[in-house]
């Protein structure tokens, strides 16, 4: 009876030290495993230039020279992982990457399941079409079109937004979503878009690389614009990791850094397209 007694009580107290454990690893914060394991993992969809987008195999972009800062300051290596812009948020909720850096806008949306740095870059949606058309000034035009968009993107929820219950409600506007806007451009080439929706940069890029298009502002009417606000974003409470982010990305955009890192980035990925 003794010796079964005795068993109990260690099996018990390994249990409580092993439960213990846990705790203390879960209490662990993101800066601190980042510092132990001796890597930063970002990940970020690299379907974006000049923010990320592939050179041979290489993931490269202004989001990776900022990633690289990052890694360099916390003095670990930098690990990068390239997936679906509408995966970021589960790669940061399972603890799979630490930071999510892929041009991401800061909305209210997102800020209920991520927390966000300070802004880096601000942007504005935009409108690319064929460049005889002259029917498109502002979104309220795109009623009857076919509209091109990134999946998971602020373009895909803005045109999605408006087609379903906004200003091109009951217009006979449609979206057509695609994983890559790349692809999107083509889709417009082969005459099944007539319009595509994204971010400023990013529609400037598709218009230098492909013939016959242009671009412009996305506002409505009424002249009100769709001014957003890119981030770095990190897994619900890491509240440490983003003070931190912070704190190296601040000198980063006060010193010019940050707005050379995509000046360059646009220039060599215009010159990619073009090998």
């Amino acid at each position: 009876m003794k010796k079964a007694v005795a068993c109990y009580l260690s099996i018990a107290m390994s249990v409580c030290m092993m439960a213990g454990f846990t705790t203390m690893a879960a209490e662990d914060s993101a800066l601190e495993r980042i510092k132990e394991r001796g890597t930063l993992i970002v990940a970020t969809d690299a379907a974006w230039p000049p923010f990320e987008y592939m050179k041979g195999e290489d993931v490269v972009g202004a989001d990776m020279e900022v990633a690289a800062d990052i890694a360099e300051e916390l003095g670990v290596e930098l690990e990068i992982i390239n997936t679906a812009f509408d995966s970021l948020s589960m790669y940061l909720e399972n603890g799979e990457a630490d930071l999510a850096i892929a041009a991401i806008t800061v909305t209210e949306d997102r800020q209920d399941t991520m927390e966000f740095s300070e802004p880096y870059c601000d942007t504005y949606q935009y409108i690319v079409v064929k460049e005889d058309d002259e029917n498109v000034e502002c979104i309220n035009d795109l009623a009857g079109y076919i509209i091109g968009t990134q999946l998971g993107t602020t373009g895909d929820f803005l045109a999605s937004d408006e087609v379903n219950m906004g200003v091109l409600s009951g217009t006979g506007a449609t979206v057509q979503q695609y994983k890559d806007l790349t692809v999107a451009a083509m889709g417009m080439d082969a005459g099944d878009v007539q319009a595509i929706v994204c971010d400023k940069l990013l529609a400037e890029n598709i218009c230098a690389n492909n013939e016959n298009l242009k671009c412009f502002e996305a506002v409505y009417e009424d002249g009100s614009s769709t001014k957003e606000q890119y981030a770095i974003a990190a897994a619900k409470g890491e509240t440490e990791l983003i003070e931190k982010v912070n704190e190296i990305i601040k000198p980063l955009k006060e010193d010019g850094t940050m707005d050379k890192y995509i000046l360059d980035h646009s220039e060599k990925a215009s010159l990619a397209n073009e090998e």
